[in-house]
């Protein structure tokens, strides 16, 4: 994963690009940081030290790198030293001040999810996982693993039904959901407590009725359960390696 492609190419009018070849540093640790990288093209190796004893780890097409000196003051240095892997390696070069428009007070909220992750990294909340799409994924593989699916779908069902505009769309999403996740003996049912689970029923089966906002108690009580009873293991599991890894996060930022 990385940038995505529409977002590279809008992005061409106000980056400079750069063809750049093999073993050219592109940054050395300890240098003051002033620009974002994105690689369109070919690759590239993180080292301490340029050292490539102490190669961190390499970054291909769609990813980025750099961005953490410039989320901070002008005087944070990088952590790492970047040289180009590849016979032929193309970046666009983004400096502060446009990264900050365009990335920091970006709508796109995967996209500000990548970088509250690679900010965080292991200090990261469950709330920074589930807003990237990726992290759906891994976090619903995790909990399948400890026969717990059932949770992050049902918060996922009700992410979707609080976004939904017609009323009787909802009424059948919420009949479908009720079914699925709080009857008594549901297929998939999530431990809500009882109040909450016949407050649902009277509303979705007595009485008709389906706001918007009907699932949104039941959402925060799953996302708190999640939350205690699951996320802690989930950091420590490969599942979030390989999430970290698909994003291109390695252990020390440049």
């Amino acid at each position: 994963t990385g940038i995505p492609e529409e977002m590279l190419t809008s992005l061409a009018t106000s980056v400079s690009i750069q063809e750049v070849p093999m073993d050219h540093v592109i940054f050395r640790q300890e240098d003051v940081g002033d620009a974002f990288y994105i690689i369109v093209h070919g690759s590239v190796r993180v080292e301490t030290n340029h050292n490539e004893e102490n190669n961190l780890g390499t970054l291909g097409p769609g990813q980025y790198f750099g961005e953490m000196s410039i989320l901070f003051s002008d005087e944070h240095t990088r952590n790492a030293t970047v040289v180009v892997s590849s016979d032929k390696t193309i970046l666009l070069s983004i400096d502060k001040d446009i990264f900050q428009r365009i990335f920091v007070s970006s709508n796109n909220p995967v996209l500000a999810a990548e970088f509250e992750l690679r900010v965080l990294k292991h200090s990261a909340n469950l709330k920074h996982v589930l807003a990237h799409t990726l992290g759906v994924t891994s976090f619903r593989d995790f909990l399948e693993k400890e026969h717990a699916g059932e949770n992050i779908d049902f918060w996922s069902a009700a992410e979707d039904f609080s976004s939904c505009t017609c009323e009787s769309v909802r009424m059948e999403k919420a009949k479908s959901m009720w079914l699925l996740f709080c009857a008594d003996y549901a297929d998939r049912q999530v431990n809500l407590p009882h109040s909450m689970s016949a407050k649902l029923d009277e509303y979705i089966n007595t009485k008709n009725q389906c706001d918007p906002e009907l699932f949104d108690a039941a959402r925060k009580e799953i996302f708190k359960l999640m939350e205690r009873d699951n996320f802690a293991r989930y950091k420590n599991s490969t599942e979030f390696s390989d999430f970290m890894s698909r994003l291109g996060i390695l252990m020390l930022r440049v």
